[in-house]
């Protein structure tokens, strides 16, 4: 697949397999993955999303290859009848099917009704010593005007209509004509990349806002900046939020999908309604212009992280599903 991690993957000298479809492929599928998991001598397959456990499955019961399933989000699901029965399928035929957050589980127990007791929720971990607190750094400055003095602010996530950067940079137009010295960076990349250009050069904000890209130095560029903000029309459980709180930054998230199960309003973080540039930037403004509540908000993100999110903690959960299973499958 595109992207960064089949060159973090081979960094770590893990070995990738790709699985896009071909002609030979979809007519041969079964049986090339089949050879391909028998001749790996894998002893259990942990699958990440319903259509790729589709795709797969037949091969991993022909194998006898115990199955993990995790789901990370609901839209395409919730937009096909075919995807909802595969849904109900798999969470009899794998050895254990996990979401990222009590807000997934309860729309697979109540809108596509597989039983409670079949999911387990385990949400996503971040690696606590990589994302943490920390002066504002070289990496950072690179990023930003020549001696910029301002408040920087940074969003990270693909440029999608999902993500909703279009909301964002409507805010930034509302504190800029307010006179705000500010400076927003947006990682990632996307469909919506050019569209965003425009949207920049036509509100004006080219002084004030730029695209960085996809990059794997996010964890550089959290230290020193003033607010992390998601403005996203839906989610599943971001794993960007968690990175920024481990960072110990004040985060301004919309209310969507599992993220009010991790941001308490006014506590740990803000929410706001998704889709309300004046919300965002109301609470862009209360984090700016309140420092002691900003640190606040940042000091308790990163207990929270600690205390519930850390990957140690998702480490373990996993270890403990893939210990049992091979306990009851010990050939």
């Amino acid at each position: 697949a595109p992207g960064l991690m089949p060159e973090i993957l081979s960094n770590r000298n893990i070995a990738t397999y790709n699985l896009n479809q071909t002609r030979v492929k979809r007519l041969f599928g079964p049986l090339l993955s089949f050879k391909a998991l028998v001749g790996l001598r894998i002893d259990l397959l942990h699958v990440h999303h319903v259509p790729l456990w589709q795709r797969i499955w037949q091969a991993a019961k022909l194998a006898k290859i115990p199955v993990v399933l995790t789901e990370h989000a609901k839209f395409s699901i919730s937009r096909s009848n075919k995807l909802q029965e595969a849904c109900r399928r798999a969470s009899e035929a794998v050895n254990c099917f996990t979401t990222v957050s009590k807000y997934l589980k309860d729309y697979f127990v109540k809108e596509i009704n597989i039983p409670e007791e079949s999911i387990t929720v385990i949400p996503n971990g971040v690696d606590t010593s990589r994302f943490a607190p920390g002066p504002k750094n070289g990496v950072l400055r690179d990023l930003l005007p020549d001696k910029f003095a301002g408040k920087v602010l940074i969003s990270v996530g693909r440029l999608t209509e999902a993500k909703d950067q279009m909301t964002l940079l409507s805010a930034i137009e509302m504190l800029k004509k307010q006179g705000r010295n500010i400076y927003l960076i947006l990682v990632g990349d996307g469909e919506l990349r050019k569209p965003l250009e425009n949207e920049i050069a036509e509100k004006n904000l080219k002084g004030c806002v730029f695209l960085a890209g996809s990059r794997s130095d996010v964890y550089q560029l959290l230290p020193g900046v003033d607010a992390f903000i998601l403005s996203s029309k839906r989610e599943g459980f971001p794993m960007s939020i968690l990175e920024a709180m481990a960072a110990g930054l004040p985060v301004i998230a919309t209310e969507v999908g599992g993220i009010p199960e991790v941001i308490k309003d006014g506590q740990n973080g803000i929410l706001v309604p998704p889709q309300d540039q004046n919300s965002l930037a109301n609470a862009i403004c209360r984090v700016l212009d309140d420092s002691e509540f900003a640190s606040n908000l940042a000091r308790r993100a990163r207990i929270t992280v600690e205390q519930n999110y850390s990957i140690q903690a998702v480490t373990e959960a996993y270890s403990k599903i893939y210990l049992s299973i091979f306990q009851r499958n010990p050939s």
